[in-house]
């Protein structure tokens, strides 16, 4: 375990080099940071240590979707730190034409299991790739991120349902609980109070952690289900590693100046 942990946390770190970096690519054009920075570790550990997707078998491969598509960014990194993005990509970034848009494209040659950006339909998507492992005896698993705030979405719910229902025990929906969103606190625009226990309610295990943690991330992604579909909560920071926009809302979209830039650059280790 203390080797996959040290293994995460340099994939994480480098991450966040990578995502404060990508400003001089944007050269003054707005990004998503505060949502990218909040899941930086949960990508760094299913990447890193959890998901098998150095394969092209269709049946073996595990399926990521990032439905919180606009934390693009994260995801971009996450693959280039563990080899499976060209590096040289990351200079494309929201290019016109490039394959790496500001919020996530389908692009099964990426790896980019479907696209981004419409907020709750990838958990469905999700939920059928599990069925269809179900019912083909496909052995990957399928992981879905969505933010707390995204599941204001009732199409969210609606999947959760069949989930249950179907006993999808070959998904787990990971859920970035950072407690903000465009315009505000979640708890404030549409409370998701006692999360938990909805989700238990709906037939889910559920499990929490520390979500810039990587060992209780681990732990948590471990854990055997039995015949019910796996919810883990990752209790986030907005911003987390730059000082400045931690817990700042209005980091979910936003530019960085020249001065917050050097600041950002410093604090993520950047010369």
């Amino acid at each position: 375990m203390d080797n996959q942990v040290k293994r995460c946390e340099g994939i994480a770190a480098a991450m966040r080099k990578d995502i404060i970096g990508l400003a001089d690519v944007l050269n003054g054009k707005p990004g998503h940071w505060g949502g990218a920075l909040s899941c930086v570790e949960i990508l760094a550990v299913l990447y890193g240590e959890i998901m098998n997707v150095k394969t092209d078998d269709f049946a073996l491969k595990d399926k990521f979707l990032l439905s919180k598509g606009h934390a693009s960014m994260a995801l971009y990194t996450a693959m280039v730190e563990t080899g499976l993005l060209d590096r040289a990509l990351l200079q494309t970034y929201q290019e016109d034409g490039s394959a790496l848009g500001d919020s996530v494209a389908m692009n099964p040659e990426l790896g980019f299991e479907t696209s981004g950006g419409s907020l709750g339909i990838n958990l469905s998507m999700g939920t059928g790739l599990a069925l269809l492992a179900k019912k083909k005896r496909y052995l990957y698993h399928t992981y879905v991120l969505v933010g707390d705030g995204e599941m204001d979405e009732g199409s969210v719910w609606e999947a959760i349902m069949l989930a249950a229902h179907m006993k999808l025990n070959n998904m787990t929906l990971l859920i970035d609980a950072n407690g903000l969103q465009y315009d505000g606190r979640v708890e404030d625009i549409l409370s998701l109070e006692k999360l938990p226990e909805k989700l238990r309610a709906f037939g889910w295990k559920v499990t929490e952690a520390d979500g810039h943690i990587c060992e209780e991330l681990l732990s948590a992604l471990q854990q055997q289900t039995g015949e019910r579909p796996h919810a883990m909560i990752a209790h986030t920071v907005k911003g987390k590693g730059i000082s400045f926009m931690e817990g700042d809302y209005t980091w979910h979209d936003h530019v960085l100046a020249k001065d917050e830039l050097l600041q950002a650059r410093k604090e993520v280790g950047l010369s």
